[in-house]
């Protein structure tokens, strides 16, 4: 954290990342197709998919959320101290790794699970989203993966398919091959994101800033969380800096075989 340590104590990556960010990278995902590209329907998708998101039950708190601390570590060789150190304040139950399962009550997304979670010193800065499909109905052979489709964002922005594809031959085994499509090539116009927002600003394009609404369904989601943990004075816990996340998360998920996607080359990991 640096010199944003006391900042961020009062912040926490829940409100910090969670709330805003990755709530609206949520919605863009999950939306249905708006009726036109306008910013008002665009709009109106979002907050659909928002509202329609399943509240948290706080009293199942530990199976739908997951906080930790980065503890002294490592990263690229160097060895940094933990969170606690930083702050000087040992007592100090403010998350710096925050992880939710949501669900989405509409009739697309019914009982599909979303994982979503930010963090400080991973071991590695990226965004993605990364979306596995269910397994076939019908499996040729045994140890057959399931496909992925991942969007990366930054620090490479792509398209990614892994596909499961029968290997030519008489024997029925599979393999996973991928179709990767680049959406920054060599050469192209590096603009910053905010010059971006701010030239729709002056455009008068307001599809890419939040309506009360959305910002209102994104607090009634978060708040029950953030006040449960506020409560909650245990100590919390913690992940060396620069490792992966911490085995523990695999709290929140539905099943022993998922866990964090970690990377869009093949073979992610996850």
């Amino acid at each position: 954290m640096g010199e944003r340590t006391q900042f961020y104590d009062a912040t926490g990556a829940l409100r910090d990342m969670i709330q805003s960010h990755v709530l609206q990278t949520l919605a863009l995902t999950a939306m249905e197709q708006p009726a036109s590209l306008s910013p008002d329907d665009i709009r109106d998708q979002k907050i659909k998919v928002l509202e329609a998101i399943r509240p948290i039950p706080v009293q199942e708190l530990e199976k739908h959320a997951f906080r930790a601390q980065y503890a002294a570590g490592e990263v690229k060789g160097e060895k940094v101290p933990g969170y606690l150190e930083e702050l000087g304040d040992s007592s100090s139950v403010v998350e710096t790794y925050a992880a939710l399962k949501l669900f989405i009550d509409n009739p697309r997304w019914q009982g599909v699970p979303f994982y979503i979670r930010t963090a400080k010193r991973l071991h590695e800065a990226d965004t993605r989203i990364a979306i596995r499909f269910k397994k076939a109905p019908l499996q040729l052979g045994s140890g057959q993966d399931q496909n992925w489709l991942i969007i990366g964002i930054q620090p490479r922005e792509c398209i990614k398919l892994e596909i499961q594809s029968k290997i030519p031959g008489l024997d029925i085994a599979t393999r996973t091959i991928e179709l990767d499509g680049a959406n920054r090539q060599e050469g192209d116009e590096t603009i910053d994101a905010y010059e971006a927002l701010l030239l729709n600003l002056m455009e008068g394009d307001n599809s890419l800033y939040l309506h009360i609404s959305e910002v209102e369904a994104q607090w009634r989601l978060v708040d029950p969380v953030i006040e449960a943990w506020a409560k909650d004075k245990k100590p919390v816990h913690q992940y060396p800096a620069g490792s992966r996340d911490p085995e523990a998360s695999k709290v929140i998920f539905e099943h022993q075989d998922q866990f964090w996607r970690y990377s869009i080359a093949l073979g992610g990991d996850q």
